[in-house]
């Protein structure tokens, strides 16, 4: 049977090693890495004609990250141009104002005046 010099030993080195594997996954994941690693194959010209290839072959590569990036951005796009979403009425667009019986009232005694 261990002691428990030993087992606080052994979880003392797992500690470690779960602390290396994660500093680690911190640096392989920083947005310069990412960013560097998006463009590693962009040529020295500035140009970007190779771009479109090294996006799609990254996304191959990648499916699921790609969708769920598709799906972000996706979203953001439908927040921006229907707002956030109303549980009575469905969707609504904050851009087109609803004409109401109380609206309607309020402009008739408006133009009345």
């Amino acid at each position: 049977m261990a002691t428990s010099a030993q087992l606080e030993r052994k979880a003392e080195r797992a500690r470690e090693r779960l602390s290396d594997r994660i500093a680690d996954l911190r640096s392989q994941v920083s947005p310069m890495t990412v960013v560097s690693h998006l463009l590693e194959g962009v040529n020295a010209r500035g140009r970007g004609d190779d771009f479109l290839p090294i996006l799609v072959k990254k996304m191959s590569n990648n499916p699921i990250a790609s969708l769920l990036i598709a799906a972000g951005v996706g979203w953001l796009l439908f927040s921006e141009v229907y707002g956030p979403l109303s549980k009575s009425s469905g969707l609504t667009n904050p851009r087109k104002k609803r004409r109401t019986a109380r609206n309607s009232k309020a402009a008739a005694a408006a133009r009345s005046k």
